[in-house]
């Protein structure tokens, strides 16, 4: 399971659902149900909610103010961008294990030699996928079929890595 918490209008938000339902993922909103899949499940949340799950993945897109206070069960992983203080501190709140996502060398995900092809998102220390394996760090050659946010790529690259697929074609 992901959730993707968001503001209701994010483009990236977008973005994100688009490259993870391209990849098998049923996807659940207040406004929509899609099943395409069934590889796993991405739910949108726009405001503060009760997680009672013992795994999953929560994605901080953007607009976090709304989600202060919001608390993580063990067994979530979160993904956020470098510069999201407020999800960090959601994180740090919960002991939540975090992958951050930047340009910077200390990002667990970062990205480079863009190109409107194609381009390379390198995971920068081993982490632990949900089987288990753990995934050593490496570069991952992207194909990219449209243009996209490069959060959404690093954020989605993330999520697929830990559910066990390797990101190819986004």
């Amino acid at each position: 399971m992901v959730i993707l918490f968001s503001g209701r209008k994010s483009a990236v938000e977008k973005e994100i659902i688009e490259i993870l339902c391209s990849f098998g993922a049923n996807y659940i909103s207040d406004k929509a149900v899609s099943s395409v899949g069934g590889r796993f499940t991405v739910i949108s949340e726009y405001k503060k909610t009760d997680i009672k799950s013992k795994s999953g993945i929560a994605v901080f897109i953007d607009d976090t103010d709304r989600f202060k206070n919001q608390f993580f069960p063990k067994g979530i992983i979160g993904i956020c961008e470098d510069g999201n203080l407020a999800a960090l501190k959601a994180f740090k709140d919960s002991e939540t294990p975090v992958i951050t996502c930047g340009m910077g060398a200390k990002n667990t995900v970062t990205l480079s030699s863009f190109g409107d092809a194609s381009l390379l998102a390198s995971l920068q220390r081993t982490v632990t996928d949900f089987k288990g394996q753990d995934i050593d760090p490496a570069e991952f050659k992207i194909k990219l079929t449209k243009r996209y946010s490069p959060f959404a790529v690093m954020a989605s690259a993330a999520v697929l890595l830990l559910i066990g697929i390797k990101p190819d074609t986004f």
